[in-house]
């Protein structure tokens, strides 16, 4: 009869690694939160988190949190009575080139809370999809004050094709 092997309880003797990771502490903790249905407070973390996971240059850290953020925003949305999300409404306004309807939402979006980056640059690409291309830089220009990594998605996005090589985008394409 074969006998089964005992296993045993051995520790390591190897010291166990301390944990040092505030940013990772603090993502937990929003966490939490967000899956207690703490939605608001997750928010207000994860906006905190975000600020200082930008200052250290922790991108996966910054994408983690954007991508969370976003699902709050789309979970609190819901819950607001089945109200859209601005940004969702002008994107997909912008994706039938609607321009005109895009800047409709995003005027009125802007005026409820004018610190939103993403609104800027929807804008600026609902003027850029009309070719005005003044208007466009100036919306774009508030965008990257606001959040500077939406420079990158500047170059990447295929709406400002048609104005980009204008003189007021020059700064834009240089940095």
């Amino acid at each position: 009869m074969p006998t089964k092997a005992k296993s045993s309880a051995t520790t390591s003797a190897a010291p166990a690694k301390e944990h040092n990771n505030p940013l990772g502490d603090k993502l937990n903790g929003a966490m939490a939160l967000f899956c207690g249905g703490k939605f608001k407070e997750a928010q207000t973390a994860l906006t905190a988190l975000l600020a200082e996971a930008r200052e250290v240059s922790d991108y996966g850290m910054v994408h983690t949190v954007r991508a969370t953020l976003t699902t709050i925003e789309a979970r609190l949305a819901k819950a607001g009575e089945g109200k859209e999300l601005p940004e969702m409404v002008a994107t997909l306004h912008l994706n039938k080139q609607e321009s005109e309807a895009a800047l409709e939402v995003l005027e009125k979006a802007l005026k409820a809370d004018g610190s939103n980056a993403h609104l800027h640059f929807l804008k600026a690409t609902a003027l850029a999809q009309l070719d005005k291309s003044d208007e466009a830089a100036e919306a774009l220009k508030n965008a990257i004050a606001i959040d500077p990594e939406l420079k990158v998605l500047f170059r990447l996005e295929r709406d400002f094709d048609g104005v980009r090589y204008d003189s007021v985008f020059a700064a834009f394409e240089r940095d």
